[in-house]
């Protein structure tokens, strides 16, 4: 039902913001707080890709090179980690 209710709920915009603050050049989690396969270390099940990860690069096309690779391991990673919950037995990634 939360989730519905914020769907639902109207936003009205009135203009966008300035680039500056459009763009994402910094910040996000640190690396050390990820395990190979991206997962947070401190929350199972929870992993991180592209502009979520601490690191600073200028918006273009090595970001999103690297955001396409990290996404490509941190699903693949995720569909293993959640079919390991369904099935112990399945082996890791």
């Amino acid at each position: 039902r939360v989730a519905g209710t914020l769907k639902a709920l109207p936003l009205r915009l009135l203009r966008p913001r300035p680039l500056a603050e459009a763009i994402s050049s910094a910040g996000g989690v640190c690396f050390d707080e990820l395990d190979d396969t991206l997962m947070l270390r401190t929350q199972p099940g929870v992993f991180c890709a592209g502009e979520m990860i601490d690191w600073e690069a200028p918006t273009g096309g090595y970001l999103l090179t690297a955001c396409f690779a990290s996404g490509r391991i941190a699903g693949a990673a995720a569909a293993a980690w959640a079919a390991r919950q369904v099935d112990p037995a399945r082996a890791t990634p």
